[in-house]
């Protein structure tokens, strides 16, 4: 992309960074800090001691801080939708950044609380102040440095986890780089949007840094402070490090029992799970052995690492994109996949909750796409032959936004084609990948308002491997059984809207 094209989605991406992480940590801060005082202020041999409420706030906290951001966002779909009315866009990422962060910043406030000396409230007692007193006139003002130092490190968190708001298109710097520069391979982009990230978290630091020595004496507070600060930094690293091991013998395991050295007559094949890892999971069960192979399946979620995969010797194959993709993967990253025979066309449809027919969708209805490259273009084409837009004269297969000559007043919302079903309480209509609407339980050929032709459709899906590996006998076997009678007769039972178009793609 050129600099004139990213400028604007830089741009917009870094105010909805700005934007998320501002009104997550308010409400943060507004939520999160009788949180964490009332921790302490209910804790044994405190003003309000009350063990039976310190420790539901203790679990509380504890749950909220033991989710990952996005099991998070995901779960709170429907709770997120009644409380702003929308699970999507920008308003859909608030909700969840807020509730992530509201914990995290309680038990930083109850640490800085506990560090303030005991005294200072004792003597605010003895003069005759209340709880209130306390902790307006003592336990706050002193533990303010420390205070800021936490809510320093929340929006740090923050602005991490916004990277994740694409998942429901809330957009952001973070969103940026996954759509463009992972998705797209666009690694110009990856790399503008890293080092914005960076300087981001770099002046957020320094103004965090700035007031803390602004509320700090150099004496107890400054102490205080080191106290609270370089313990946490010590435990983030902790848990990261724990993280990555786990994470590493996970990968290790996964790659031990399911890939790697089976023999030159295994295959594994990396596969998103509808349809493509059950058509694999059929032939491993009932096909493979009698032809002598050892068909071994990886399940991925997304549409770039199975390809990677390919690309660096950790599968052998993958099931899972039509030709077009694949060609841009190979543009785009200079590897050499090929495709060695078709097995079906999953059309890909427009679905609605609230409109019965295409004609019923119009001026002021938002409609969401996929947002990689060769399914958005697919989207937006399948929306101009439908007469929703207009698409430019000449406009190839992989079209964008930028393509479109008259969106006749629609509002097109970019998301991870994953999300594109879940969207559907929170947009007009959305057009859906094949194989995530039967995923989601939709049916394409009674639920859909439109769908692809297959007759001619460009984009059948394909086993993908190296070239070298183009002639490998265990591959070729591989193809035969997925263009089996056998296999056929699998794909119209278990998925009638798909059409099997078998064959060698060139």
């Amino acid at each position: 992309m050129s600099w004139t094209e990213i400028r604007p989605e830089l741009l917009t991406g870094l105010w909805e960074t700005l934007a998320m992480v501002g009104w997550a940590a308010l409400v943060a801060v507004v939520l999160g800090t009788p949180l964490g005082v009332l921790l302490v202020l209910t804790d044994r041999g405190r003003p309000l001691q009350n063990l039976l409420v310190n420790r539901v706030i203790g679990l509380v906290v504890n749950i909220g801080r033991s989710l990952p951001f996005i099991i998070l966002m995901l779960a709170l779909t429907a709770f997120t939708r009644s409380l702003v009315g929308t699970s999507i866009g920008l308003k859909g990422a608030i909700v969840p950044l807020a509730l992530s962060a509201i914990p995290f910043f309680a038990r930083l406030v109850e640490t800085a609380v506990r560090e303030v000396d005991a005294g200072l409230a004792e003597a605010v007692q003895a003069m005759g102040g209340g709880t209130w007193t306390v902790v307006r006139k003592a336990l706050l003002p002193q533990a303010l440095p420390s205070l800021v130092a936490g809510l320093t490190t929340t929006v740090i968190a923050l602005v991490g986890y916004s990277a994740m708001a694409g998942a429901v298109g809330g957009g952001g710097l973070g969103d940026v780089a996954i759509r463009y520069g992972y998705q797209r391979y666009e690694g110009d982009v990856m790399l503008v949007t890293v080092v914005l990230l960076v300087l981001l978290v770099n002046v957020v630091q320094l103004i965090g840094d700035f007031f803390v020595r602004s509320l700090s004496d150099r004496s107890t507070r400054s102490a205080a402070y080191l106290r609270v600060s370089r313990p946490a930094r010590a435990g983030v690293t902790a848990v990261a490090g724990v993280a990555l091991v786990g994470a590493l013998t996970a990968g290790t395991a996964s790659l031990t029992s399911d890939g790697g050295d089976g023999g030159e007559n295994t295959v594994t094949v990396a596969a998103t799970p509808t349809p493509h890892g059950e058509i694999l999971k059929f032939v491993q069960d009932n096909l493979a052995e009698d032809a002598g192979i050892d068909v071994r399946v990886r399940e991925f979620t997304d549409y770039v690492k199975p390809n990677e995969a390919v690309a660096t010797g950790e599968v052998d194959a993958n099931f899972f994109q039509h030709t077009p993709f694949l060609g841009d993967y190979n543009d785009k990253n200079g590897t050499d996949i090929v495709p060695t025979v078709g097995v079906l066309v999953e059309p890909l449809g427009l679905y609605s909750d609230a409109a019965d027919d295409v004609a019923a969708l119009g001026a002021g209805d938002t409609v969401a796409v996929p947002n990689d490259t060769t399914n958005e273009g697919r989207a937006l084409h399948l929306l101009d032959a439908q007469g929703l837009i207009e698409l430019k004269d000449g406009t190839g297969l992989n079209a964008t936004l930028d393509d479109v000559a008259d969106d006749r007043g629609l509002e097109i919302r970019e998301l991870e084609a994953a999300q594109t079903p879940r969207a559907l309480q929170d947009v007009d209509a959305a057009v859906v990948n094949g194989n995530y609407a039967i995923d989601s339980g939709l049916d394409p050929r009674t639920d859909s308002l439109a769908l692809e032709e297959a007759e001619g459709n460009p984009y059948v899906n394909i086993l993908a491997v190296r070239s070298a590996d183009v002639d490998d006998p265990a591959i070729g076997k591989l193809g035969e059984l997925l263009n089996s009678p056998e296999t056929k007769a699998f794909l119209e039972k278990e998925f009638p809207s798909s059409v099997p178009v078998f064959g060698p793609v060139g």
